[in-house]
């Protein structure tokens, strides 16, 4: 028997999850610190936040100015794209095209990652817990290239021989 969203219980991860399946278990359990979740279920995640990042930082910008921006991206903890040294008001140098369009870009930006932070943080945690680490390591992500080194502990295969951080 394969197991489903249904059958396995919410504390274990679930092997294979679809995007649909993975976003429902990533704000179902959005405060838990408790438990596992698969490198599917923790790159869905990833997937989605980046994509939706790169939308609202870059890519309807870029679209709503004519020309790319003259900031930095930088991959932030858990995923999180921020830009430094982007001024709302002006674009690439020159006076943006619509600057109310790109500050309510920003804001809409800032708010997802305020409504995402913590949950961002809580799967990092539970996916760490899947490979058998501590989620203590999750505090990497504050420190440059820590990120990337959660990234890579994320990246491990799934361990089950002892359930000791759930």
């Amino acid at each position: 028997m394969i197991p489903t969203a249904t059958t396995v219980p919410p504390t274990w991860p679930l092997h294979g999850a679809s995007l649909r399946t993975a976003m429902g278990r990533f704000f179902e359990r959005a405060f838990s610190l408790r438990g596992r979740a698969s490198r599917s279920e923790y790159w869905w995640w990833m997937l989605l936040n980046i994509v939706t990042m790169t939308m609202l930082q870059l890519v309807i910008p870029t679209l709503l100015n004519g020309r790319l921006t003259d900031g930095t991206i930088v991959v932030g903890p858990f995923g999180s794209l921020v830009f430094s040294s982007v001024s709302v008001a002006t674009w690439n140098g020159a006076e943006a095209a619509n600057p109310t369009a790109v500050a309510i870009l920003s804001i809409i930006a800032g708010g997802w990652l305020l409504l995402t932070a913590i949950p961002g943080v809580t799967v990092a945690v539970r996916r760490l817990h899947d490979s058998n680490l501590s989620g203590w390591w999750a505090l990497l992500g504050v420190i440059p290239f820590g990120a990337l080194i959660v990234l890579a502990l994320a990246a491990r295969q799934s361990r089950a021989e002892a359930f000791r951080f759930d």
